[in-house]
């Protein structure tokens, strides 16, 4: 049984390539999970963004955002609004349930990257470039700027910017190796620390389950701390509790992520489509993953609640998965394999059309027979991580007018549409891709 569950749940972590994302010919360069890993929001060079259902790995919800290739994207928590962010000088807001945006905020340079506020979707942190990070609040508008008040900071710019778990902090890291924390509301610096190596931060990454921050620096070193251990420090040199690296071909990283615990780190290569997997408490590489020759990688994100990944590369969105090996003495508690043909005995009462001794176990099925409730849909705790605090209040609401959205509904494809009515599809009307939201109202309670 031991050997059964290592092989099938032992490794935790992406071993093989089970295809790209079809994105109708889109050229993409940056993607994004939502909370749950339901939906991935994936951003293309031509401005348009693909929202993708992860169970069906079909689009779902296609828009275009801006004229010029997108920099980043960010989901709000409960997975309703889209934040976008491109080189054309504009942040833009988007409900993603009918694809209509929101909120436009044009800037005077580049937008590097933009984060929702992890527990407040009317909050924003934005990085431009050769600019001081800004905090937006989209309605009503309002700007503040996080000023860097640490010695030498009038040549040292901020290159990265990231929200804490909890939504605290604002992490920062600047171009000589600094790390930067700073009251998410007061804007105020709280604490500062410097790297052991002076290079460029270009990357923060926070688990979204664990205590940990990782940067990824110019250095070519991806390395990780505790950030209660960072919170107390002003301008002190700390090491790194675990450091990663390529040893062999000294590799820089295009892109970092880890899985929702921080167990495992994984480095996307900027020399090829190789993706390198650590265990970041060892330290020691487990796997590398190669993808097709001669492509370039752009992005790479860790699936929030399985050992999946997905690497976006110039032309594809690549997935990578677990190896399943069929065990096929799993399927049937009484299989058994055999060498060679066997004669097979008949049980008594085996092939009978009615099994007299069954009489009983019926009438004690009915006695406890219970109503299923198909349409109330409660959150599934085994969702929940150490800030789901507010996991009563993620109910969800089977109209999706209200709370977290988890899926987006589609029309379904009808040859006939004229043909479909409200006996067909009991509450359904016709009308658009909204349509299927009052689809649930005719569907009752059934019985087990």
């Amino acid at each position: 049984m031991a050997e059964l569950l290592d092989k099938n749940y032992g490794a935790a972590f992406p071993e093989e390539l089970d295809g790209p994302l079809d994105l109708q010919n889109g050229a993409p360069n940056c993607c994004k999970f939502n909370r749950w890993g339901t939906l991935v929001a994936v951003g293309c060079a031509d401005g348009r963004v693909f929202i993708v259902d992860f169970i069906t790995k079909n689009p779902v919800k296609v828009f275009t955002a801006h004229a010029l290739p997108l920099s980043g994207i960010s989901w709000s928590r409960d997975g309703r609004k889209l934040l976008t962010c491109s080189m054309d000088q504009t942040i833009a807001v988007w409900n993603v349930l009918t694809g209509q945006m929101i909120e436009r905020i044009r800037y005077n340079s580049a937008i590097l990257s933009a984060h929702f506020n992890p527990r407040d979707d009317n909050k924003c942190i934005v990085l431009r470039t050769n600019s001081l990070p800004t905090m937006e609040q989209i309605n009503p508008r309002i700007q503040k700027v996080l000023t860097n008040d640490t010695p030498g900071a009038s040549d040292d710019i901020i290159c990265a910017i990231s929200y804490d778990r909890k939504a605290k902090y604002i992490i920062t890291g600047t171009g000589k190796g600094k790390i930067i924390f700073y009251n998410a509301d007061t804007l105020k610096c709280v604490s500062w620390c410097k790297q052991s190596s002076s290079q460029q931060v270009r990357q923060i990454i926070v688990p979204p389950k664990s205590n940990f921050i990782l940067t990824n620096s110019q250095d070519r070193i991806i390395r990780t701390y505790v950030l209660n251990d960072l919170l107390n420090l002003k301008g002190a040199t700390v090491e790194a509790q675990y450091k990663v690296q390529d040893m062999v071909n000294k590799a820089a990283w295009k892109s970092v992520c880890t899985d929702s615990d921080g167990i495992y780190i994984c480095g996307a290569s900027t020399k090829a489509h190789s993706l390198y997997i650590w265990e970041s408490n060892t330290g020691s590489l487990i796997k590398i993953l190669h993808g097709t020759k001669g492509e370039s990688l752009m992005d790479v994100q860790w699936h929030p609640t399985r050992p999946v990944i997905l690497s976006v590369s110039q032309a594809t969105v690549s997935l990578w998965t677990q190896a399943h090996v069929e065990n096929w003495s799993a399927f049937a508690p009484e299989f058994q394999e055999l060498e060679e043909n066997e004669k097979y005995q008949e049980k008594e009462g085996e092939f009978d059309m009615e099994d007299e001794d069954a009489e009983e176990e019926i009438k004690k099925d009915l006695e406890e027979e219970e109503d299923i409730d198909v349409v109330g849909l409660k959150p599934e705790e085994y969702l929940a991580s150490s800030d789901e605090e507010d996991l009563t209040d993620m109910k969800l609401d089977q109209t999706l007018r209200t709370g977290p959205l988890w899926y987006i509904p589609i029309a379904p494809d009808v040859d006939n549409p004229e043909n479909l009515t409200s006996a067909t599809l009991p509450g359904l009307e016709i009308k658009d891709d909204q349509s299927l939201l009052a689809g649930a109202k005719g569907i009752g309670k059934q019985k087990k």
